[in-house]
């Protein structure tokens, strides 16, 4: 009878539903992998990509079982190598430019966007070049055809790493990249490498193979290209890497991002980052400021003085881990303090052009004592901590500030300011102040009232307490009554609301859409930093 067959007429659709559920959901998955890679790109480019993925759930994706193992055959691994990658755009300086980052966009991405980088960012002595990956089939897309670093089959760690041949051909166009750019004047240690998503395993990958020593690497929502490149060439054992990665991430889990900073510090390279709370696989203003400080350290002001023998400085091993030899004093009347271009804490990069960056303090003297004649030496001037405690500054560090600085500024950070939101109060005067500015914390200066209390002074100005500076528009108020400051409104306006400045971030498109909730976050900003 009819209806004993209806149980199997069931299975059977139960069977497609299911299937066709898989499929829908997958696309989903990178669908949101692409659109929220897509950090800087016009909201105008959702309803094409939304196009494409709809138009790809049809009755012909039943042949993708039998796609997806063509693209594991040997005949499309030969088609991997020969895509053809695209034009790398460039978003040049605003100043002499001095270092250069080369940025990697995310799966189904370009390069085009990510130039306004530049812009976010802003360094001004740091151009950016932005590849664009070639185009080609991905197997977890169904066949679909977008820009793709190397192919996958899905989003299991395996599934990530199913294309080394592909891997390893974007590692070699970057390090091509590289190439050119130290051909064109730029040394290799004013060089970052840097990448989201797919692109942030690129420029991972690509920094470890480096056999030049680089200025550092940047990877964000990512994963450790295991097996393709397991450490690092000994010439950057000490290369700073920064790692950053969304609490929420439903694409790249946040545990990869941990798992790398582990496995990076394990290894002995001077590793830093974030774990960004309520953010998912995306870009979004919290990085910002990190990476903007991590690249202004490694890509601080490069001066080269030529001195005469002795030099009349005198120099120290830097930060513990990283190899840095530092600047630590200058004789008087010295080759050093007479060029009027030293200061102490400059970080030696090279001398007569070997760069003895990362290589420690026994390096930088043997090629000093090497060089004949008089010694060209290379210097990097990384920015002064501007969050660090004025305490903590040697008497000679706050006579130069006081003296030289566009205006000195000391939050309260004792409990009861601290209460009172001044981390916040920090953050909002070290964006909107230039880099001249001396932005630091402080211990008690009074009753904190309804918000952190902030001390101001400088050069020919008496020191004053400003009262209850507790939000982005006060702070501003207080700058330009204080110091006749002019302050950005864009950067006022990203303080306040940062989300409605599209060109930062695009939600997950999973979330978006409504098929799955942003995860609880319980732990703090400050409990998460690596």
């Amino acid at each position: 009878p009819p209806c004993l067959h209806l149980p199997r007429k069931e299975g059977k659709v139960a069977r497609i539903f299911k299937q066709r559920s898989a499929m829908y959901m997958r696309v989903l998955c990178l669908a949101a992998l692409c659109v929220s890679a897509s950090a800087f790109s016009p909201s105008s480019s959702i309803p094409s990509l939304r196009s494409a993925r709809h138009a790809s759930i049809s009755p012909s994706l039943s042949a993708a079982p039998s796609l997806g193992k063509a693209m594991r055959s040997g005949a499309m691994n030969g088609l991997r190598m020969q895509a053809a990658y695209g034009k790398t755009q460039v978003a040049e300086a605003t100043e002499k430019a001095t270092g250069t980052v080369i940025f990697l966009h995310g799966l189904g991405d370009s390069g085009n966007g990510w130039t306004k980088l530049r812009d976010t960012i802003s360094v001004p002595h740091v151009k950016f070049l932005c590849p664009t990956a070639p185009t080609r089939e991905v197997t977890a897309c169904d066949g679909m055809s977008m820009p793709s670093w190397f192919d996958i089959e899905g989003l299991t760690p395996s599934q990530l790493r199913v294309d080394p041949e592909g891997i390893q051909q974007s590692v070699d166009h970057v390090l091509k990249i590289v190439e050119d750019e130290i051909a064109a004047g730029t040394p290799s240690d004013r060089i970052v490498i840097a990448g989201f998503s797919q692109g942030g395993n690129i420029a991972l990958a690509a920094a470890m193979q480096a056999k030049v020593p680089l200025g550092g690497a940047i990877a964000l929502s990512t994963w450790y290209p295991r097996g393709i490149a397991d450490k690092p060439d000994a010439v950057n054992s000490k290369m700073p890497i920064f790692i950053g990665h969304g609490e929420s991430d439903p694409i790249a889990k946040s545990e990869w991002g941990s798992k790398t900073f582990e496995y990076l510090t394990e290894l002995g390279m001077p590793t830093e980052g974030n774990i960004y709370p309520e953010m998912g696989h995306e870009f979004k203003p919290a990085q910002v400021t990190d990476i903007k400080v991590f690249i202004n350290r490694v890509l601080g002001t490069q001066t080269t003085v030529e001195l005469p023998k002795p030099l009349g400085m005198t120099l120290e091993e830097g930060a513990e881990g990283e190899g840095m030899v530092v600047v630590s004093g200058l004789k008087e009347g010295g080759s050093a303090e007479a060029s009027g271009e030293i200061q102490v804490g400059d970080q030696i990069l090279a001398i007569n052009d070997k760069i003895v960056k990362g290589q420690g303090f026994d390096a930088t003297m043997d090629a000093i004592v090497a060089a004949e004649g008089d010694v060209s030496v290379r210097l990097n001037r990384p920015p002064a901590d501007r969050t660090i405690a004025w305490t903590a500054l040697s008497q000679e560090e706050q006579d130069r500030r006081l003296n030289t600085a566009g205006g000195i500024i000391k939050v309260c950070t004792d409990r009861a300011c601290m209460n009172q939101g001044s981390k916040a109060t920090v953050r909002w005067l070290t964006e909107l102040t230039p880099e001249t500015f001396s932005v630091t914390r402080c211990s008690c200066t009074g009753s904190c009232g309804k918000g952190p209390n902030v001390v101001v002074s400088g050069k020919g100005k008496e020191e004053k307490v400003v009262y209850e500076t507790n939000s982005v528009g006060q702070a501003v108020k207080m700058l330009m009554e204080e110091f006749e400051l002019s302050v950005d409104p864009t950067k006022v306006q990203n303080l306040i609301n940062p989300e409605k400045n599209v060109e930062f971030a695009m939600s997950d498109e999973l979330v978006r859409q409504g098929l799955m909730q942003t995860v609880d976050v319980r732990s703090s900003f400050a409990g998460n930093r690596f």
